[in-house]
């Protein structure tokens, strides 16, 4: 396959060239860090972390400290609104995009920003993404992501004006108006969330692969692989998978030319490392995962030079590889495709931990699944309780509702090592996604956490 390069200038160098690369810009980010930004000198004073100390990455991953949602949560009150983070570019008046977090966890709104300057590097960083899917200029993309404060949306009509396409921002319509238009001006791509798709196919039908599309950029949540399979036979299109979050204000790992490879070799999701240091840690050790195992995605920004991000934890949980697992040749680290989930997103039911993405995977795999719902429960021992609601894509018989029915239990009891009871719903029983899918839903009274 052709490679498609985007920057040759980082693209074509040595892994040794890129890791050196990165030293370099950490030796000017982070004594200017020092210098500016109070809450990130108080933090690594305490515990005696200099950049006069940091002459490799490994030391640098090894002394400085991360950060997390808790320590922006309490510097915002400590300092409200925006906290002792944003004190100096609020002090140089700097023109800010600001985003916030979706506060699902519970814990509260994070606020971040990003100067404008470094709002042009998160639209060159999104042309990786555009040119390896196949995109060129002036093709048409549909943003079914809405603007609004979240980052998810600006983020990506940013790299997407950046690199040159012709954007339709169609995020705040419904899925029948988005398919009224994809009819008119048959764009190549549409860029939004992974369970968004599947909900715009369902809705779209046998007619999904008649509208031209080309390339689907999906992202913004994990997903099993079964279920970007799924799209793209549904859509006719190639699936390019992306990873980010809103803490660096952008996605920086993307698939190559290769897209999601198979199911027994997934694709490599390759970290844009120049512009963003990611490690995989051990969350127990802290130390680097090995190539091949899983561990939690921990990020720092190289171009964010004003308002920084120096190795906050993600709370995502990925498999790390090294450069050559992809046959592409590029020389950037990244993170397995389908491997990506929320660190507390595993459920531990019947003494079993599962990883959404394996349920995926075993129902996805069933074509006649459309859609499914997870519900745990306690039973009058308080033991643990896992119904699986799935709904079907055609009306079934009585009689092939129970056969389906036994086989789902028994794919389920293989792949996950647990029985589950399935219940068998209509079509159209249960809501789609119009953003990120939550199929699960945990109702066991040991699971209920106090909300703060």
């Amino acid at each position: 396959m052709e490679k498609r390069i985007y920057d040759p200038s980082v693209e074509r160098l040595s892994r040794d060239e890129v890791k050196a690369l990165q030293m370099k810009r950490l030796t000017h980010l982070l004594p200017k860090v020092l210098r500016e930004n109070k809450f990130y000198r108080q933090r690594w004073a305490a515990v005696g972390a200099s950049p006069d100390h940091t002459t490799t990455l490994e030391r640098f991953t090894a002394e400085f400290p991360t950060v997390e949602k808790r320590d922006f949560m309490e510097d915002q009150q400590a300092a409200p609104p925006f906290g002792l983070r944003h004190q100096h570019v609020l002090e140089r008046r700097y023109p800010l995009v600001w985003s916030n977090t979706s506060g699902t966890s519970g814990q509260g709104v994070e606020i971040h920003a990003q100067t404008a300057d470094e709002f042009i590097g998160t639209g060159h960083i999104y042309g990786f993404h555009m040119c390896w899917s196949g995109l060129q200029r002036a093709d048409g993309v549909f943003l079914t992501l809405p603007i609004t404060l979240m980052s998810g949306g600006r983020c990506e009509f940013q790299g997407a004006v950046s690199y040159g396409l012709s954007v339709f921002p169609v995020g705040n319509y419904n899925a029948a108006r988005k398919l009224e238009l994809m009819t008119r001006y048959r764009p190549a791509a549409l860029f939004g969330t992974t369970s968004y798709f599947g909900h715009l196919a369902a809705i779209a039908g046998d007619k999904a692969s008649s509208y031209g599309l080309r390339v689907l950029m999906t992202g913004g949540e994990g997903s099993g692989f079964a279920w970007l399979e799924r799209l793209e036979e549904a859509w006719g299109a190639k699936v390019f998978d992306r990873y980010g979050s809103t803490q660096t204000g952008n996605d920086h790992a993307f698939c190559c030319e290769e897209g999601i490879g198979t199911a027994s070799r997934p694709g490599l999701l390759h970290n844009i490392d120049p512009m963003v240091l990611t490690e995989v840690i051990d969350p127990a050790t802290g130390k680097h995962v090995k190539d091949g195992e899983a561990g939690e995605i921990v990020v720092t920004s190289l171009y964010h030079t004003d308002t920084p991000l120096i190795r906050c934890r993600t709370r995502d949980r990925g498999i790390w590889h090294e450069p050559r697992y992809c046959r592409c040749g590029r020389p950037f680290s990244g993170i397995e495709v389908a491997s990506i989930s929320r660190t507390d997103d595993m459920k531990k039911v019947k003494g079993v931990n599962i990883w959404p993405q394996a349920v995926d995977d075993a129902l996805f795999s069933d074509p006649e699944v459309d859609e499914y719902q997870v519900i745990l429960t306690s039973d009058e021992r308080n033991a643990d309780v896992a119904t699986v609601r799935v709904m079907p894509k055609h009306t079934l018989s009585p009689e092939a509702a129970q056969l389906w029915q036994q086989r789902l239990s028994a794919i389920l009891n293989k792949r996950i090592g647990i029985s589950f009871g399935v219940e068998i719903l209509a079509p159209e029983a249960l809501a789609r996604s119009e953003y990120k899918a939550k199929r699960w839903q945990d109702d066991r009274g040991h699971a209920q956490r106090p909300k703060s």
